[in-house]
C-alpha cells in the first residue's frame, strides 16, 4: 500500500499549516464571526433563522481569492485551520466586523469528539444544508449530521475520498472477500487503484474493476433500506467507469449503518461551492412514519388497551435510541413496532387496504 498526498496537501505549505495549528490558535484575536472550539468552548449567538455549513473551507485562497470570498453566501465556514502563505490570516482579513453578517469562520478539529459534541449542543436541528467541500477533508459522523439537520435538512459529499494508491488484484480481493465493508474501511473503497507494474491502472484492469463493482452495487441495492440509487444513475450504471462504481458502492455501505431518522440518495448533484456536478451520496433527515394519529384514533374509539399501550412504549424506546444514537437498536425496535401497528391498530381503522401490506413511502425499514 503506497500513501499519496492529495493536490492540496503537498509537502510545500505543510510546514506552515502544522504551525498554525500549534502555535497561532491561541494568538487569534476575539472576532465576532470566529467560533475558535479548538481554544476551549465559545457562547455563540443562538441562530434566528435556518443555517447553511461549510466543511473544510476558510482558510485557504484559490485564483486570488480567499476562501470567505468564495463562498461568503455560506453562514459558517469550518476548517483546522491550515495555512498557505498567509492564506489563513488573509481569510480573516475578509471576515465582516458586524455580527451575522457574511459567514462565521468556525475553527474545530471534526476528529475531537469533544470538540464535536460542544458545537452540536450549540447548533442541534440549526443547519438546512451542510456541505462538504472537496474530496480529501475529514468530515462529520452520520450521528452528528442527524444531531445537526433539522427535518428535511440534507447533508453531501459526507465521506473523505482516499488519496491512497493500491494494486489492483489487491483491491479485488478485498472486494471479493468483504474487507472493504460498512464497517470499516469505508474510505478504501475510493481509492487510486494501479496495475501490476505501473502507477495507473490498464483499460483491461479498469474494466475489470467496474464489472466487479456493478455485480456488487446491484447486489447490494436489493436490500438496501435508507440508501437507493436515484433511477438515471440506475438507468446509465452499465456505462460508469470504475472511478464513479467506487463512489457508488462507498454510498451503499452506509445504509446498515445510517440513523434511523436519515433517508440517502444516490444522485447528481452540484453543491452551491461547486462548478459542476458529480455523483454522489446526498443525506436528508427524515423521521419515519410512527403513525401517531391512527393510533390516536384507535384510542378514540377502542380506549386505551394493551395493543395501544404496547405500541406507545415501543415509540418511547425508539425516540430515546434516536436520541441516544444507537443505530441498531432503533432500526430493531422500529421493524417491530411496524409489524405490531399493521397487525393490531391498522386492520381496526377504516384505512386503505395499500397501507396494511406494504410499507408508507417515508418507512425506511419494511418488516
Amino acid at each position: 500500500m503506497i500513501p499519496t498526498m492529495p493536490k492540496q496537501m503537498n509537502p510545500a505549505f505543510l510546514a506552515p499549516a502544522l504551525a498554525v495549528q500549534e502555535k497561532k490558535l491561541y494568538d487569534i484575536p476575539d472576532h465576532p464571526n470566529i467560533l475558535n472550539y479548538r481554544k476551549g468552548v465559545p457562547t455563540p449567538r443562538p441562530p434566528t433563522r435556518p443555517l447553511t455549513l461549510l466543511l473544510g473551507a476558510g482558510d485557504m485562497s484559490h485564483q486570488g481569492r480567499t476562501n470567505v470570498e468564495q463562498f461568503y453566501d455560506y453562514d459558517m465556514l469550518i476548517c483546522m485551520p491550515l495555512d498557505d502563505n498567509g492564506s489563513f490570516q488573509a481569510n480573516i482579513a475578509k471576515l465582516s466586523l458586524t455580527p451575522g453578517e457574511g459567514p462565521t469562520l468556525c475553527l474545530m478539529d471534526v476528529n475531537c469528539e469533544t470538540q464535536v459534541a460542544a458545537f452540536v449542543e450549540h447548533f442541534k436541528g440549526k443547519f438546512s444544508k451542510i456541505e462538504g467541500h472537496w474530496a480529501h477533508i475529514p468530515h462529520f459522523t452520520l450521528d452528528a449530521l442527524a444531531s445537526l439537520l433539522p427535518e428535511k435538512g440534507t447533508a453531501s459529499n459526507i465521506f473523505e475520498l482516499s488519496c491512497n494508491l493500491i494494486n489492483v488484484n489487491t483491491y479485488i480481493r478485498w472486494l471479493e472477500e468483504e474487507y472493504l465493508n460498512t464497517f470499516s474501511n469505508v474510505s478504501m473503497c475510493t481509492c487510486k487503484l494501479a496495475s501490476n507494474g505501473s502507477s495507473t491502472l490498464s483499460p483491461e484492469d479498469s474494466l475489470l474493476v467496474s464489472s466487479k463493482l456493478k455485480e456488487k452495487i446491484l447486489e447490494i441495492v436489493k436490500y438496501s433500506k435508507n440508501i437507493s440509487l436515484s433511477d438515471d444513475i440506475l438507468h446509465d450504471l452499465p456505462t460508469f467507469p470504475h472511478s464513479i462504481c467506487q463512489v457508488i458502492y462507498a454510498s451503499l455501505l452506509y445504509d446498515r449503518i445510517i440513523p434511523l431518522c436519515m433517508l440517502g440518495t444516490i444522485c447528481t448533484h452540484q453543491a452551491d461551492w461547486a462548478t459542476n456536478p458529480s455523483i454522489q451520496l446526498v443525506l436528508t433527515k427524515s423521521s419515519p412514519a410512527f403513525w401517531e394519529s391512527q393510533i390516536e384514533e384507535y384510542k378514540q374509539r377502542y380506549g386505551v388497551d394493551p395493543n395501544v399501550v404496547r405500541a406507545e412504549d415501543i415509540l418511547a424506546a425508539i425516540r430515546r435510541d434516536i436520541e441516544q444514537c444507537q443505530i441498531f437498536p432503533s432500526k430493531a425496535k422500529y421493524a417491530t413496532f411496524l409489524k405490531h401497528v399493521r397487525k393490531t391498530i391498522l386492520p381496526m381503522l377504516p384505512m386503505l387496504p395499500s397501507a396494511l401490506g406494504s410499507p408508507l413511502s417515508s418507512d425506511p425499514i419494511s418488516p
